[in-house]
């Protein structure tokens, strides 16, 4: 089986990119892709073959057991699971048939829906990681994706929460479970996957450390809460008429998952009137206070549990005003 639609667009690019600017090389290749996608340019194959969807689940549970071998997280594997399950039933082809193309196009597609560029980047790497798994697993010849350079995209500047919206947050809290919950990912800095995981021993009251059971890639960590948590999370726990091991238990008296944390997180939000809520915002906001009060980074990555230090820098805000102050005083 040959396809040229490949050689036929890299010859178009190398030809324009010597007359346009290379964006509005991307601009017009992306829509010869999707014009080149009504026209078959390649021998039909007659030979019989195993049904699409049945090769294809197949070879989606064998990456994603492979993956749960590697630590990943439930929800990590949900995401490229659903990810690839959405490129596959687009392309309608077998695994050993996809080609470069038909990436493209399903990427060059998901742009024109309005999709932003961090999330098709998102997207081509999981059906990179997917390929390049089935390349060394010998189930294809060669990762179609490897030619498909990164999409590019503007990294938003992702703010912590200002002093008057944690205030308010706090305000709009309806119960001590609902402020505990709020305080814990303030001080704590963990992850809605680890808050929902933990348990009541897990927090030593006494110490005030937290530990971490289940972390990211399956490691262990001791991070800490202050008083003001402690305090809530005492008040909260007196309330408590039941023996769940669980920190958190929900309304039909099983463990709150993350699900169950975000709703929760959301409609104390909604209450308050404050926009973009999410768990990963606290973190944010716990990883800029503790840089704002002069501790090393190397301190607070081990807090939140990143393996690389780079990680933990996305997280932290710096002030511009700070900066400048900063600037001012080493240089005078």
């Amino acid at each position: 089986m040959s396809d040229y639609r490949n050689t036929f667009i890299n010859a178009v690019s190398e030809e324009l990119v010597t007359i346009f600017d290379k964006r509005s090389v991307d601009l017009a290749m992306q829509k010869i892709v999707r014009i080149l996608n009504d026209y078959e340019i390649a021998e039909r194959c007659t030979e019989v073959t195993v049904p699409c969807t049945e090769q294809n689940e197949k070879a989606i549970r064998r990456y994603c057991a492979c993956l749960a071998l590697d630590g990943k997280s439930e929800r990590t594997i949900y995401a490229y699971r659903r990810q690839i399950r959405i490129f596959l039933a687009f392309v309608q082809k077998p695994v050993n048939r996809i080609d470069t193309y038909d990436i493209r196009y399903f990427l060059a597609t998901e742009k024109e829906r309005g999709i932003s560029d961090r999330s098709v980047e998102n997207t081509r790497s999981y059906l990179s990681a997917f390929f390049q798994w089935l390349s060394l697993e010998d189930v294809i010849p060669k990762n179609p994706c490897a030619k498909i350079n990164p999409v590019k995209y503007i990294n938003k500047e992702r703010m912590p929460f200002s002093a008057v919206e944690i205030d308010t947050l706090r305000h709009a809290c309806l119960d001590e479970e609902d402020r505990a919950m709020v305080e814990i990912l303030l001080t704590s800095g963990v992850r809605v996957s680890e808050l929902s995981d933990m348990n009541v021993t897990d927090i030593n009251l006494t110490d005030m450390s937290v530990h971490v059971r289940n972390g990211k890639g399956k490691k262990e960590r001791v991070t800490y809460i202050d008083d003001v948590a402690r305090s809530h999370l005492k008040k909260y726990l007196a309330l408590r008429d039941d023996n769940h091991v669980a920190l958190f238990v929900g309304q039909r008296g099983i463990r709150l998952k993350s699900d169950g944390i975000r709703i929760r997180l959301k409609k104390i939000a909604a209450r308050a009137k404050v926009q973009n809520v999410h768990p990963h915002r606290f973190r944010r906001t716990f990883a800029t206070g503790l840089a704002a009060r002069g501790m090393a980074v190397q301190d607070i990555q081990k807090l939140l549990g990143h393996t690389n230090i780079a990680t933990t820098m996305e997280y932290i805000c710096i002030d511009s005003t700070r900066v400048k102050a900063s600037y001012q005083q080493y240089i005078a």
